[in-house]
């Protein structure tokens, strides 16, 4: 009889803690539960293309994986050596903004996959967005609208313990 009052004790305190992990779970907002960094399932930044392109060509290039860097939990694709030895100078300054995720979204609070081919370079920061619509709204209000990217971002790192 005591050994079967300790496994119900047991059971109960496992059932209690399954429970508790449950509802924890539940609690956290849809930008919590996803990584800050937008990769592939290879771990792969910017969807595969060269952030240093933006700046210095101005469009969405495709890089190359033999021409490879990490930063911040991605690897990002190059489309040459040099390019690659740019971004390592000064990651900080080519990686996209937002962990790769688009900034329309972000500016909204949201944490939303991004597509390249719809970028603006913004105060010197490299800002994606999911879509032309997206793209759109964005550029309507681009000071403003990054500020409350930045803001929003800050709030998920935190939530994140980054």
């Amino acid at each position: 009889m005591k050994g079967s009052g300790r496994s119900a004790l047991a059971s109960l305190g496992f059932c209690t803690l399954l429970l508790l992990s449950v509802v924890a779970g539940q609690s956290q907002s849809p930008a919590q539960a996803k990584a800050l960094v937008n990769v592939d399932a290879q771990g792969v930044g910017a969807h595969g293309f060269d952030p240093v392109a933006f700046f210095t060509e101005g469009k969405a290039s495709k890089g190359d994986p033999q021409w490879q860097s990490r930063y911040m939990g991605a690897t990002y694709y190059f489309k040459s050596s040099s390019n690659r030895d740019m971004f390592e100078k000064d990651p900080g300054k080519y990686a996209p903004q937002y962990g790769g995720y688009c900034a329309m979204a972000m500016a909204m609070g949201k944490v939303e996959d991004s597509d390249p081919n719809y970028f603006v370079v913004h105060d010197s920061k490299l800002l994606f967005q999911r879509n032309e619509k997206a793209h759109m709204m964005f550029a309507e209000d681009l000071e403003g609208n990054h500020k409350k990217a930045d803001a929003n971002w800050a709030k998920f790192q935190h939530g994140a313990g980054e």
